[in-house]
């Protein structure tokens, strides 16, 4: 027989966010953050964490665990995503309106062309 679960609330996925800022903030106490429902589906939130880091793999050793435990134990689909600021700086994201926004989101430019005929 197979156990039957479903995904966290919105509510608990926002309160989970809060816990894995709280985390982060313990070591780095400028991180910024975003947390967004993930493009491609729609179950899955990522929580944009900015920090002034080379080496971004010090955050996800620092939220690993519980970030593992959250998925696994309470089915809370949350994924923490580092970014460097310097990076960010160097390189802004586009949004929709093409004023900057986080990452991997469309521009909302159309890749179809326009049609020239009269």
């Amino acid at each position: 027989m197979t156990e039957q679960w479903k995904w966290a609330s919105t509510r608990r996925i926002k309160e989970a966010a809060e816990e894995l800022k709280g985390i982060i903030r313990t070591r780095y106490p400028d991180a910024e953050f975003r947390l967004s429902k993930a493009g491609n589906d729609r179950y899955i939130w990522h929580l944009w964490t900015t920090v002034d880091l080379d080496d971004l793999e010090e955050v996800n050793d620092l939220i690993r665990d519980r970030e593992l435990d959250m998925q696994d134990e309470e089915h809370i689909p949350l994924y923490v995503i580092p970014i460097s600021s310097e990076r960010l700086s160097r390189h802004p994201p586009k949004r929709p309106n093409g004023k900057g926004d986080s990452p991997g989101r469309p521009t909302g430019r159309s890749s179809t062309p326009r049609s020239t005929a009269s």
